[in-house]
């Protein structure tokens, strides 16, 4: 692994401006090699406003990916809202040099609307409670040819402790990034501090992928020295 990478949304409630360049200026300050700029809403969509110190060292990464709102076919009144986040999103792609842009399955626009836009985009393996299987994971990539691969593991636990390694085997090829945390009482985005030996045991295959590995846990408490912690605590996991 040589290149970790944190999700905005892992410290998503540390402030209450709507503008993820607030986040940002948090990130900074670690020692990663990318961001994810997490879009949970439209709104916030909206309200990205990058200072120019920020945009410039997002261009400096390694590696930046931008996650698409996790409600963007269904949050939006119209195809023409539909249209003005993509449009947006792919600005913010060009502006930040960014590498992906990730959209959950159950979001995908029509391949007529997203085969307009030039950036890469993943999908990406969703908790059961989203009752997406692997046969219709198949389907998204008989619909969507060029579509890349986001590996969640923690997502992937919740389901089962062979689903990690049945997923990097049914769609390795198409892997492009992971997404990093751990389950606790059935909860996904979590400390990895917290899980089993078996959860450990499950991901075992990770630590040899040459991909971006993307920390996504969720850390409630406002505290740089813990930020810091876990992602030392994950870098010296590689």
């Amino acid at each position: 692994m040589e290149t970790l990478c944190f999700a905005l949304g892992t410290i998503w409630n540390w402030t209450k401006s709507k503008n993820r360049n607030a986040l940002i200026d948090y990130a900074k300050n670690l020692k990663v090699d990318g961001i994810e700029i997490t879009f949970a809403t439209k709104e916030e969509v909206y309200a990205f406003d990058i200072t120019n110190d920020n945009r410039n060292w997002l261009k400096s990464l390694k590696y930046v990916s931008i996650h698409a709102p996790f409600n963007l076919l269904r949050g939006s009144v119209d195809e023409k809202e539909l249209i003005k986040q993509l449009d947006i999103i792919d600005d913010i792609y060009k502006d930040i040099n960014a590498k992906n842009v990730v959209i959950h399955p159950t979001e995908l626009p029509e391949p007529r609307i997203l085969n307009k836009y030039k950036f890469k985009m993943s999908t990406e393996n969703l908790p059961p409670v989203k009752i997406f299987t692997i046969v219709k994971l198949i389907d998204v990539f008989k619909k969507y040819p060029n579509m890349g691969f986001c590996l969640d593991v923690a997502h992937a636990y919740l389901w089962s402790k062979d689903k990690t390694k049945r997923l990097l085997k049914k769609f390795g090829n198409r892997l492009t990034q992971v997404h990093l945390s751990g389950t606790y009482r059935r909860r996904d985005h979590q400390s990895l501090r917290t899980v089993t030996s078996n959860f450990m045991k499950s991901i075992e295959m990770v630590f040899a992928l040459d991909v971006p590995i993307i920390i996504e846990e969720t850390i409630k408490k406002k505290s740089m020295t813990l930020l810091h912690e876990e992602v030392k605590f994950i870098r010296d996991l590689f």
